[in-house]
């Protein structure tokens, strides 16, 4: 018995050496409401500290909507610079955002109900796209659709991809349904055509935002 408690004593006493080697830091950022992640997991918001254990690296990555995430790692390691005990993180917003508004229009069907025949609205929805989307990847009057390419905008910390779909909703009376999809990416390495990285945006880039209404005074609702 007075073996195994000597045993404990050790093991209690080797592990309270071991975590007073451990180097401790403070993480704190600029914005105090941002999300902190330790390898992965919230650790808190505006500032968190955390322990590096010797011969380890941490992942430390923050996260705040309309800004850039910032994401670092420390390493208390042989041979690897020794982190400070307090490091400040400075954020930068996200020039997607400020290139944007939030819209309630954004992938989502719009009605359009043309006070024109079929022909001249056709026609007139064809020039409206055209004159804020270069490229018409696919065009078939007869059946009633039109889809733009994507078109690609980078930004400091993301990219936004937006394209515009029209449908034939109906021939008698006609209708069209018109979707302005807008969806955005902040995946390291992301390209236009890299559908996985991209996720659905409730904001639409304000080159964009006149296409929808436009549609409906000149074409009708």
């Amino acid at each position: 018995m007075k073996k195994l408690f000597t045993l404990i004593s050790l093991l209690v006493l080797t592990t309270a050496l071991v975590n007073a080697f451990d180097h401790k830091m403070k993480i704190s950022t600029s914005e105090q409401d941002a999300n902190i992640f330790v390898d992965g997991q919230l650790a808190g918001t505006g500032s968190v500290e955390l322990k590096i254990e010797k011969g380890t690296c941490v992942n430390v990555r923050v996260e705040k909507v309309g800004f850039v995430i910032e994401e670092r790692t420390f390493c208390d390691q042989k041979n690897q610079p020794k982190p400070g005990k307090n490091e400040y993180i400075r954020m930068s917003v996200d020039e997607a955002f400020t290139a944007s508004s939030s819209s309630d229009i954004a992938n989502v069907d719009i009605s359009l109900k043309p006070s024109k025949d079929e022909l001249e609205s056709w026609q007139l929805i064809s020039r409206i796209i055209t004159s804020y989307f270069d490229v018409i990847e696919t065009t078939d009057r007869e059946t009633g659709y039109l889809r733009t390419a994507w078109v690609a905008q980078n930004f400091n910390g993301s990219i936004v991809r937006s394209r515009c779909i029209v449908k034939l909703g109906n021939t008698s009376p006609l209708e069209y349904k018109v979707k302005l999809i807008s969806e955005y990416s902040n995946a390291n390495g992301a390209t236009v055509k890299t559908d996985e990285a991209f996720k659905e945006w409730e904001r639409i880039l304000r080159k964009y935002e006149g296409l929808i209404p436009e549609m409906q005074s000149r074409v009708g609702r």
